[in-house]
């Protein structure tokens, strides 16, 4: 019975080294065919305009997403606005797909609060689960100017959102992304 215990306790030690070893086959062993969706990505907006945008967006494990885009200060060559960091929720949709929702602050050239923003996301991701592709809709929810200001409250499902630029395509901004991997340090070549 020792030898049972002793065996199966080598054989799931080797197993959980083999596959803490290996980030791939962690993601097939432990997960089966759903894949690690969490992380870190280069997240690439194209617009109308022909401009594309970078964001770097963190899809942690938990379900939430944080991310810094490009346009938080002033990416575009006529933005008149700067938005927040965005924060909000992940969740899977399908075999190779999630769905987002996230909230940031906006304000206007002169440093006021002007309204609160949404960015709803459907994305696939690829066989190998270190990119996707999919449409992201970017919303407004303008706030009061007061004084005092005061903004809408944005779970409320009667709010009032609109689009927030005129240059979204109806069915949504084209998004990419590539997973952000880890360089070894040391100095350049």
């Amino acid at each position: 019975m020792r030898k049972l215990i002793l065996s199966s306790a080598i054989a799931a030690g080797l197993a959980a080294a083999t596959i803490a070893a290996n980030a791939q086959t962690s993601r097939s062993l432990a997960f089966g065919h759903w894949g690690q969706v969490w992380g870190t990505f280069y997240f690439l907006t194209t617009y109308p305009s022909g401009n594309v945008i970078p964001t770097f967006v963190t899809y942690h494990v938990d379900g939430t997403i944080t991310g810094s885009d490009g346009t938080m200060f002033g990416a575009m060559p006529t933005a008149t606005t700067r938005i927040t960091p965005f924060h909000g929720v992940w969740e899977r949709t399908g075999f190779q797909s999630i769905g987002g929702t996230s909230f940031y602050l906006v304000f206007n050239a002169t440093g006021g609060l002007s309204a609160l923003g949404r960015v709803r996301s459907s994305l696939q991701f690829a066989d190998d689960f270190e990119s996707f592709q999919g449409k992201m809709f970017v919303e407004m929810l303008p706030c009061t100017q007061g004084p005092p200001v005061s903004c809408p409250d944005p779970l409320d499902p009667a709010a009032k959102w609109t689009v927030a630029t005129p240059t979204q395509p109806k069915d949504g901004f084209t998004v990419s992304a590539v997973r952000v991997a880890r360089v070894p340090a040391g100095p350049l070549p």
